[in-house]
């Protein structure tokens, strides 16, 4: 009988390790699931707090404009664009690559949920909003374009247009070419303490880079800024072939 007992108690208790087992690795999947997510409000915390985050609209640039949350900048993100992203935050910007954590927003969190995962495996710690753009209600406003192509800006300047031109690049570069009267605030600085103190948020900003994709990355920080920024399409070298082009 004594035996008989013994091997019904320690069959339950295989049966508790097993029924166990189940649950872990149960409750770790649905937190594997999850682990990127970040919800609405403590997002809303973060960016009231600068928590070092940065938060990344990716989707298109027209579902942007006609409405997004405020504190967020616009990037898509596609694979190409990726790489280069996360590849100048590590060379460039470590501390920022090291330190702060980028909240990615699409519609329905699907796509962001993706990339997030991407990024993080690239070494970036990256999250994405749950829920998506149809997850939030409040904080939402529009803008205008978020680049601007060689020509237009031409054209605008020509018109006299107050309009702030921000180089990003390093002062070495400004002295091959740059266009008049736009400042220089190095990209690493606009992260610093009190890097942005003298942009303005009262007129257009346009920043400029070689290319686009460290003008791209400033604007992350700008738009927590709440600043009007608008990306020079193709950077400093667009504008230099449509300078050639003209003349």
């Amino acid at each position: 009988m004594q035996t008989k007992n013994v091997g019904i108690i320690a069959s339950i208790i295989i049966w508790i390790a097993i029924v166990g087992t189940i649950t872990v690795m149960t409750t770790s999947s649905q937190s594997d699931a999850d682990i990127y997510a970040v919800n609405p409000d403590t997002l809303d915390v973060l960016l009231q707090n600068k928590e070092h985050v940065l938060v990344v609209d990716i989707r298109t640039a027209e579902l942007y404009q006609s409405g997004h949350l405020y504190g967020a900048s616009h990037d898509a993100l596609d694979s190409v664009t990726m790489d280069k992203r996360v590849k100048t935050n590590q060379s460039r910007l470590p501390e920022v690559a090291s330190t702060y954590n980028f909240v990615l927003i699409d519609e329905d969190g699907t796509k962001a949920k993706q990339t997030a995962q991407i990024m993080t495996e690239m070494g970036v710690h990256t999250y994405y909003l749950k829920g998506g753009m149809s997850s939030i209600s409040e904080n939402i406003v529009s803008s205008s374009q978020t680049v601007v192509d060689s020509e237009e800006l031409a054209d605008r300047l020509a018109a006299d247009e107050d309009l702030y031109l921000l180089d990003v690049r390093q002062p070495e570069e400004l002295l091959q070419s740059k266009i008049d009267g736009s400042v220089n605030v190095p990209l690493a600085e606009i992260f610093q303490p009190n890097g942005m103190d003298d942009i303005p948020t009262d007129k257009p900003v346009v920043v400029i880079c070689g290319s686009g994709n460290r003008a791209t990355i400033a604007s992350y920080m700008l738009a927590q800024e709440g600043i009007d920024f608008q990306i020079l399409e193709g950077g400093i070298n667009s504008w230099n072939s449509q300078m050639q082009s003209e003349k």
